[in-house]
């Protein structure tokens, strides 16, 4: 009986564990996410982020190479020599006696050497520089997808709240079609409407559940977009998000503050800015390729013929090497990184202009949606009179079907165009951000 009461009480404490488990999966997925953390997410599991983070480390492991560059190298040397003719197996000493070197056909030997770079006409400093500038032109390549992945977060955030809504307005003008197709079958029962209006009134309705079925399809394929870029690898995992408009921004600097503002944090400018700086470096590393090369460099070898009997030698020395003629390689090259950084000046010179326009059409588009907004809330005020007025023309019998239909159809376009005019508005406010760059601040 003991032994049953107790099989009984685990049974009964791995369902509640189970239970306790499924419940915080459910938390899990059933999670209403904020635009910040869609953000957040999305940062931490974007591949395209991941891969930029990996750029960087790369960048990195560059400037540690190119500092190692001019610093001592020390080598372990070793060989085996097949010679026909015996030959010395170390260099002949001369001295005040008889010479007898040791000679043999097979010479082993192992030894270190070592070579320190003295100078090299400013080609370390510099490369040291430019592989340093390349991982900041890295760091803001991340920026600039960083930047562009928010943006596209937010408009696809955006364009989810807006389908959000114009769902809600399709079933309602499914729900109204539906009442008023009701009270047409009633008239026309007691003859007071042709069939004609019944007719007209069946048509609309598959109208609007034919569009509401088309904006539920563009709804759940903007939650797919949404999920791809978040980077959630899940695919059957269901996001779902707050679909409260957020507050807009009313409350901007002026054009030329804004521009300022987006030559200092933008992260393409940036990188061009970058690409000069590497530009003039290349320009001096490859002019450095006319000045000499100086090297110390040293040796300490053994060496022993087939007795293993080894020998010890060392070898010191100061190396100048000059170029004196390499027809022409030098100087095109030279010529080259100088038309190079011609090139990225009118790059740069580009990007200013492309900035400043690109400034001003945001606050353009922000103006304009605002002024829409207006307008299409005025619209929809005007509407809703409308509908009203028709219907209850309709019920007294001084009104059409016709009518009816045409100013529910004029309700939800009214509804349609100020859903749009919204999304346009936010989107307007998060394309400032990216253009002036302040998504990286």
């Amino acid at each position: 009986m003991k032994k049953k009461i107790f099989i009984n009480l685990i049974i009964i404490a791995v369902f509640f564990i189970i239970n306790i488990s499924l419940a915080d999966d459910a938390s899990m997925n059933e999670k209403v996410y904020s635009l910040k953390d869609v953000i957040d997410f999305a940062l931490k599991n974007n591949p395209g982020i991941i891969s930029g983070q990996k750029d960087i480390e790369i960048e990195n492991y560059s400037v540690r190479s190119a500092e190692a560059e001019r610093m001592p190298r020390i080598d372990f040397t070793g060989g085996y020599t097949k010679y026909e003719y015996k030959t010395p197996v170390t260099p002949i000493v001369f001295t005040s006696g008889p010479i007898n070197p040791v000679v043999d056909n097979d010479i082993y030997n192992a030894g270190v050497t070592l070579k320190i770079p003295l100078y090299r006409g400013g080609r370390l400093s510099k490369g040291i520089e430019a592989a340093r500038v390349k991982k900041l032109i890295s760091e803001n390549n991340f920026n600039i997808n960083r930047n562009e992945l928010i943006y596209n977060l937010t408009g696809i955030y955006y364009k989810i709240i807006q389908m959000e809504k114009l769902f809600e307005a399709s079933e309602t003008s499914v729900k109204q079609l539906e009442a008023h197709k009701n009270n047409v079958e009633l008239y026309l029962k007691s003859g007071t409407v042709p069939k004609i209006d019944l007719l007209k009134t069946e048509v609309e309705l598959l109208h609007a559940k034919e569009n509401r079925l088309i904006v539920k399809n563009n709804l759940e394929s903007a939650y797919e977009i949404l999920k791809t870029f978040m980077g959630v690898t899940d695919m059957n995992k269901t996001v779902l998000i707050e679909k409260k408009i957020p507050e807009i921004n009313e409350k901007y600097s002026s054009k030329e503050e804004s521009i300022d503002k987006a030559f200092s944090l933008r992260p393409d400018y940036k990188s061009m800015i970058n690409r000069k700086i590497v530009a003039k470096d290349r320009i001096q590393i490859a002019e450095g390729k006319r000045l000499p090369d100086f090297f110390l460099s040293g040796q300490y070898i053994k060496s022993a013929g087939d007795n293993l009997v080894f020998k010890e030698n060392w070898i010191a020395a100061l190396t100048l090497s000059m170029p004196i003629l390499d027809w022409g390689i030098t100087g095109s090259e030279i010529k080259k990184e100088r038309s190079e950084n011609e090139k990225i000046n009118e790059d740069e010179r580009a990007m200013r202009l492309n900035i400043i326009r690109e400034v001003k059409n945001a606050y353009r588009d922000i103006s304009t949606a605002k002024e829409r907004i207006d307008v299409t809330e005025k619209a929809i005020e005007s509407a809703n009179e409308a509908l009203k007025i028709e219907l209850l023309k309709f019920d007294t019998g001084s009104g059409t079907s016709t009518d009816v239909l045409d100013a529910q159809a004029a309700l939800l376009r009214a509804e349609t165009d100020y859903y749009q005019a919204l999304y346009d508005r936010m989107v307007a406010d998060a394309l400032l951000k990216k253009v002036i760059g302040e998504n990286n601040e």
